[in-house]
């Protein structure tokens, strides 16, 4: 199949019918410095699906080439394609690869990584790692976002809590990522995830920002928010000391 980018672009404006709207408020949100024609996330999908079933992955890397890499649709329609594509694991890793340059959002992320069952859980592991080192804000967001969501298991939850500890990055985006993995870790590794926030060397603001996050969570007990209330009053008083 070839990539046919012009009736991409008339999909697109058709989804966007008399979402005038609905585009402002998802620009502001998504804060994005792209164009937001309007198209909701679920018609995005719907799309992408449509297409993936008769692309492969040089049409794919050939339409991240063709599209206006300053419109937030097109951009994020190219993830969801790669995401549901049938491709190997080191396909999708590589269209990934040049997926991730065109993201200036947290949505690009967000909306793009699907939780799945990995073929090759290694060389995703590898991949993770190496994103989680770069100075592109919302590649470490990726990073952290694929942890959340593929890793999370009892297999490599400890992994997982020391690779965190790694991260230098200081973005917004980075630090909001590792605060909601952490309270997502808790559901399920409550007692070893209050311990890693207690006792690592983790940026207070992750850890207070975590620990809310907790608290907001209808999946843990109000036995365990007692005990992340009194650890969160602990370092809103040593943050205040700071």
């Amino acid at each position: 199949m070839s990539v046919d980018i012009t009736k991409i672009n008339s999909e697109l404006a058709f989804l966007a019918k008399g979402n005038e709207e609905y585009a402002k408020f998802n620009k502001r949100i998504v804060n994005t410095q792209k164009s937001v024609l309007g198209v909701r996330v679920p018609d995005l999908r719907k799309l992408a699906k449509k297409l993936a079933r008769d692309i492969d992955g040089d049409e794919i890397e050939k339409l991240l080439l063709t599209i206006d890499r300053a419109v937030y649709e097109q951009v994020l329609l190219c993830g969801l394609i790669i995401s549901c594509a049938k491709l190997t694991d080191e396909q999708k890793i590589s269209l990934t690869k040049k997926y991730l340059p065109l993201v200036d959002s947290w949505a690009e992320v967000d909306i793009f990584v699907q939780k799945r069952n990995l073929k090759n859980k290694q060389i995703w592991w590898n991949f993770v790692i190496n994103c989680l080192k770069s100075d592109q804000e919302f590649v470490v967001r990726y990073g952290v976002i694929e942890l959340m969501l593929n890793f999370l298991d009892q297999s490599d939850i400890d992994r997982v809590l020391v690779t965190i500890r790694t991260i230098k990055h200081q973005g917004y985006y980075v630090k909001m990522a590792m605060a909601w993995l952490y309270a997502t870790a808790a559901v399920n590794f409550y007692k070893q995830t209050l311990e890693e926030i207690k006792n690592s060397d983790i940026d207070l603001w992750v850890k207070k920002k975590a620990l809310q996050k907790m608290l907001e969570s209808y999946q843990i007990s109000d036995q365990q928010k007692e005990i992340i209330r009194k650890l969160k009053n602990q370092l809103q008083k040593k943050s205040a000391m700071i």
